[in-house]
């Protein structure tokens, strides 16, 4: 459902920027870029707040390795910045935002989800898996972007893994 969710997502917004005047000689403003990083961090951190709420542990392990991968797409979001002319003291209070959004979305997901039964936070974790698995999918996979069009090879590869676990799990 996730991956589902994450093409459909890519789709509609391909749809509406694609109507949007190009801005600048890049063909588009960054604003978009620095709006869908905030996002995306911000997602990163609800998972993280899930993560925390099944095991320390693993909220931890999320954590750690959201880190590691949020910090070159910050370093790309900032060196834009710095790019475009961007004043140094917005590029810092950029920075700030990267960090207080995780944050904010970590404590948001634990804060609202504790107290939730099991099986609800296995299936927004379950959900978010799928819709991440599906964002690096659709980045690895040429052929799922294929002409700039949103495809479903990302969710085809989610539906073979999740077919794989299933049967893992009826053949025991």
């Amino acid at each position: 459902i996730g991956g589902v969710l994450y093409v459909l997502l890519e789709y509609g917004s391909s749809h509406v920027f694609s109507r949007e005047p190009e801005v600048g000689p890049d063909g588009a403003s960054s604003f978009g870029l620095y709006i869908g990083v905030l996002a995306d961090l911000l997602i990163d951190g609800v998972v993280i707040g899930i993560g925390s709420t099944l095991t320390l542990t693993t909220g931890l392990l999320l954590a750690l390795g959201l880190a590691i991968s949020t910090a070159p797409l910050a370093f790309v979001t900032i060196s834009t910045a710095k790019r475009q002319g961007m004043a140094r003291s917005s590029r810092r209070l950029l920075g700030v935002l990267l960090a207080a959004f995780m944050t904010v979305g970590a404590v948001l997901g634990y804060v609202v989800l504790r107290n939730q039964p099991l099986e609800i936070r296995f299936i927004l974790a379950a959900l978010a898996s799928g819709f991440l698995i599906t964002t690096v999918v659709q980045g690895i996979i040429p052929e799922a972007n294929r002409e700039g069009e949103p495809g479903f090879a990302g969710v085809l590869y989610i539906g073979g893994l999740s077919l794989y676990a299933l049967m893992s799990l009826v053949l025991q």
